[in-house]
């Protein structure tokens, strides 16, 4: 699989949170905000030679310091922060309620602006 499938997914991704953000629908951008950075995490590992099997934000940029690469302290915070939306954005159980009445739109809009950030500087890495 090519670094660069994971790129465009990811760019999607990122696409489909800011449709799903315009249109109220909060849940599901957060969901799609972590997802799109979980995809350019992976392609930045796939970019250095290693194939992750893990959903875990904060254990892929692990990964990738154990690469050799310094990840900016904000970066890392983004990561942590988009993290736990993998699951809390789709179970009742996980988001202690309905997930879709637990997300705001400064909330959705918040975890969209870190996804860009990231998707951004990962870009920058893999040029």
């Amino acid at each position: 699989m090519k670094y660069t499938d994971w790129i465009a997914q990811a760019n999607e991704d990122l696409s489909a949170s800011e449709i799903l953000l315009n249109n109220g629908k909060y849940f599901a951008s957060a969901y799609y905000s972590q997802q799109a950075v979980e995809k350019i995490l992976k392609a930045l590992l796939l970019h250095l030679g290693k194939d992750p099997d893990m959903n875990s934000l904060t254990e892929l940029v692990e990964l990738i310091e154990n690469e050799g690469v310094s990840v900016p302290q904000n970066i890392k915070e983004d990561a942590m922060i988009l993290s736990p939306h993998f699951i809390i954005s789709r179970y009742p159980d996980a988001a202690n309620g309905v997930p879709a009445k637990q997300y705001s739109k400064s909330m959705a809009t918040d975890l969209l602006k870190r996804a860009k950030e990231v998707i951004q500087w990962v870009k920058e890495k893999v040029q």
